[in-house]
């Protein structure tokens, strides 16, 4: 399911300042990369992430997503993607949802980070997994692709 695959981009140039520039950004929680159409906001995310070997939840947003709905039932698909082991499936928005989706929302965002963050760095026998420096929480993260798809006066925001 593309819309939630992270593209696998081959034969590129690694950006590694940029990297550098993500590495340092991680510390924060959210990290925004924006840019023109073409520019390669994608390629160095994706190639990132594979080059980092991050965890990670990839979502292409399309126009399609600004009915709500639609975007939670497939950040579901991603989620299950991302998390397989977990058999509990997430909430869909169902009508009597509607009238609070402010309070889905912040449910469904929790659910989804409890699945997602392990309560302690990952570990192998002897101590922290090998790709993982002292004091690394392991983590994940999550990407939007493409998130000014979505009609600005769309419920999606």
């Amino acid at each position: 399911m593309s819309k939630v695959t992270r593209p696998i981009i081959t034969r590129i140039f690694i950006r590694k300042r940029l990297f550098g520039l993500l590495d340092q950004m991680r510390k924060q929680p959210v990290v925004w990369v924006s840019g023109p159409p073409g520019c390669g906001k994608t390629t160095l995310v994706s190639s990132y992430i594979e080059a980092r070997k991050l965890l990670c939840l990839w979502y292409q947003i399309d126009e399609g997503d600004s009915d709500i709905a639609t975007f939670f039932y497939y950040m579901g698909q991603a989620i299950k993607r991302a998390s397989p082991r977990k058999k509990k499936p997430i909430p869909f928005l169902t009508p009597e949802y509607l009238q609070d989706v402010p309070t889905f929302t912040f449910r469904y965002f929790e659910e989804l980070y409890s699945r997602l963050i392990s309560p302690h760095p990952p570990l192998e026998k002897g101590g922290l997994r090998g790709d993982l420096k002292k004091g690394d929480k392991g983590g994940f993260i999550i990407v939007f692709d493409n998130y000014q798809e979505v009609p600005s006066e769309s419920s999606f925001h």
